[in-house]
């Protein structure tokens, strides 16, 4: 079982309201939001059977989480079942496997990127195994990547700035 500090940085979207500590994760039905002081993100993690309006909320409640709790600096990022990105899949496994020796979402994440760092011999064998055209699509395709990341990150910083505006005129 999570740890109470852990519990605290993880609510579900339930109509237009959330709740902290929710004690069921990940449900096709639910949407959450999981805090990543790591990464300075709240995930808004969306079920396949969630509904529109939940998600809708959950970005809301995002936005309201980072003046509320002091979040200020975080980002929020939207996640669908099934699609979870690799940062997101950290927290996943760390609440599923219950982990009761941290203290927020991600922190394992410090332990996994020092097992995962590929020494300089292990990237020479690998690069000595790809033929220059390799090399070349693959460096092509990083580059593409890069580029939607950008534009990507762009675009929802955009839609950020929007809603904190949006929310500011109705708070006035």
């Amino acid at each position: 079982m999570l740890n109470d500090n852990y519990k605290k940085n993880i609510y579900q979207v339930k109509g237009d309201v959330i709740k902290q500590n929710p004690g069921n994760y990940f449900k096709e039905r639910a949407v959450y939001l999981l805090v990543d002081k790591d990464l300075n993100t709240i995930w808004i993690w969306a079920g396949n059977n969630s509904k529109l309006f939940q998600r809708y909320m959950a970005s809301t409640w995002a936005i309201k989480l980072k003046a509320k709790k002091n979040f200020y600096n975080y980002k929020y990022e939207i996640v669908k079942q099934g699609y979870e990105p690799d940062e997101f899949i950290i927290l996943f496994h760390e609440i599923n496997e219950g982990r009761t020796d941290l203290n927020y979402p991600g922190e394992s994440r410090k332990l996994s990127i020092k097992s995962k760092k590929i020494s300089s011999n292990e990237k020479i064998r690998i690069e000595s195994k790809l033929s220059g055209s390799q090399k070349s699509q693959i460096n092509s395709i990083l580059s593409e990547i890069s580029e939607m990341q950008m534009h990507i990150k762009y675009t929802m910083d955009h839609i950020g700035k929007r809603l904190l505006r949006i929310q500011s005129i109705i708070l006035d």
